[in-house]
């Protein structure tokens, strides 16, 4: 009996210097996984945390911590954030040159939050709200509106 149990003990470090080896094969994915962006839309701002990430997919929760109602809008571009095209009213448009809509999330309610999930490629991006309110604020024009970076 004493002879079986040290036969086991020299065992025991290999078997568990095998385990934590296979373990750290199957945890090394590259770093898999999106990166996640905390975005936060108010009257008249918008933030993103980071405002920078590595292309692949990135996870966008937006919260709205405003009391209207905001939308939330990605354009892929090389034109600064204050000088996307803008419509008659003031509002982005959308179908205008030298930008492409990525993805968007409409009618984001007070106090809420949504996710997103966008593969996104290196450039320059810029994340804004598009709305025209029945009072005829146009959020966009207000401000709302931010530069994101695609590495």
């Amino acid at each position: 009996m004493l002879r079986q149990l040290l036969l086991l003990v020299p065992a025991t470090p290999l078997v568990a210097g095998f385990a934590f080896t296979a373990c750290g094969d199957d945890d090394d994915d590259g770093g898999g996984g999106a990166t996640t962006v905390n975005v936060e839309l108010n009257e008249f701002v918008i933030t993103a945390d980071p405002d920078s990430v590595s292309a692949g997919d990135v996870d966008f929760s937006v919260e709205n911590v405003g009391a209207e109602t905001h939308e939330f809008v990605i354009v892929k571009t090389d034109l600064e954030a204050d000088a996307l095209p803008t419509g008659d009213d003031g509002s982005v448009d959308e179908e205008g040159e030298d930008i492409e809509v990525i993805d968007e999330i409409e009618d984001i309610a007070s106090e809420s939050t949504q996710e997103l999930t966008v593969d996104m490629e290196a450039g320059s991006y810029v994340l804004f709200c598009n709305i025209v309110d029945e009072e005829g604020d146009v959020h966009y024009a207000e401000g709302m509106h931010t530069s994101f970076t695609v590495d």
